[in-house]
Formats: C-alpha cells, structure tokens, sequence
C-alpha cells in the first residue's frame, strides 16, 4: 500500500520517524511540502505525482491540508484519508491577523521564531523532553522562505469539507488536550462522512504521530488493515 506521510508546520517529513517501524510492509513516502509550490493545490499536486497510483494520505495538521486537496483534486487516487490535529474547512477570517504575524516572524526569526511563538505549545506539559527536543531541532532547520509560503497557503486555503465527507474512508485523529484544533471538530467532521471514524487520544496534544506514536501508531495500523 502506498503511504504518504504528510508533515506539520513548521516541520518537515522528518516528524514521521516514530512511525517508519510501524509501517515498515508498506510503501511509505515522506516528502517535504514547502519545495513542492506556494499553494496546497500546488502541494497536493506535487505529492501526486511523487507518489504512483492509489495512496493513502494521512496529514498532521498543515499536511491534513494538503491532503484534503488531494481529496479536492484526485479523490480517485485516494484509498484512505486520515488527518492528525487537522480539519478540513477554511482558515476563519479571525485567524488572519495571527497569520500575519507569524509571517513576520518567519520572515525575521525562521523556524527558531515559530518554535517559540507557537511549535512548542504543540505539545502538552507531560510530553517526552526528548520528543519535544527532536521536534525543536527539525523546527530550527527551516528555511525561512518556506515557512513564509506555508503560512500564506494555510491562511488562504480553500474549504475541502465537501471532499473530505464524500465517502472516503475517513479517519480523524486528535489529542484530547489539542488546543489549536479541539477533539470536538474532529468528532464533528467524521460524523459528517458516510464512512468517517474520530479517535481521540487522551493526554496528547496537537501531534499524536510525536508526543504519543504508540497509541497512533495501534490507531493507524488497525486502520490500515481495515481498508
């Protein structure tokens, strides 16, 4: 089964380590967004054609994002959507004007900048030190430029609800203590799908692939074999 791992900001493909064992019978792709456009169409396009034939799209947070495009885009090369800490609506007008300044912080602090004004609240008070540092290390490597692109794409990104619930099997996972996207709105959009299905991971915030890859990952493969 063709897997593409699709990463959060202000991340890279990198945060998927936790689940390459998990995966290991499987053809897995991780690729890095921010090179592939300045759009989550363009994103979504780039990915389609990385990745031959049917996939599997399973996005944290922005790359939930691209995936749901991909669903917008090509819902016949999809076998399976699951977004992580994600959502499938647009970005609410109140949400601009922290847009913009993380852009300007991305513009003038790169990815140490967005660690500190929001990537380290991603996860809770309990979280594995050692996770949180790995993360602040990949986070510290982007390229500003990138991060920019990102942001504005998020920002700007259309509505793929209508996609999303069309029928495709449909798993949304949420930490229980994700307080940029509450577990309601993941109960709330697998409600939606004829073939939906919401778990919610206790004691996890926004990125259950991290802060709790085991319990993802049984998530995940249960999942998986299902399809």
């Amino acid at each position: 089964m063709n897997i593409a791992l699709l990463h959060a900001l202000p991340l890279d493909g990198r945060m998927w380590e936790p689940q390459l064992p998990a995966l290991a019978g499987h053809e897995v792709h991780t690729p890095t967004l921010y090179s592939l456009g300045s759009s989550f169409d363009e994103w979504a396009l780039g990915v389609l054609e990385q990745v031959p034939g049917e996939l599997v799209a399973v996005g944290a947070s922005m790359g939930g994002y691209t995936a749901c495009a991909i669903a917008r885009l090509a819902p016949e090369r999809l076998e399976a959507l699951v977004l992580a800490g994600s959502r499938a609506d647009a970005d609410p007008p109140e949400r601009r004007p922290l847009r913009e300044e993380w852009i300007g912080i991305a513009r003038e602090q790169g990815g140490e900048g967005l660690w500190e004004a929001a990537a380290k609240n991603f996860f809770t008070p309990q979280a594995d030190p050692a996770v949180v540092a790995r993360a602040h290390e990949i986070v510290g490597e982007q390229d500003p430029a990138g991060l920019i692109r990102a942001i504005e794409a998020i920002r700007d990104r259309p509505d793929s609800t209508e996609a999303v619930t069309s029928g495709i099997p449909l798993l949304v996972v949420a930490g229980a203590d994700d307080h940029l996207i509450p577990a309601e709105v993941a109960r709330e959009l697998a409600a939606a799908s004829p073939n939906g299905r919401a778990e919610v991971i206790e004691g996890c915030g926004h990125l259950p692939g991290m802060e709790r890859p085991d319990e993802f990952n049984r998530i995940l493969t249960a999942f998986l074999d299902e399809l």
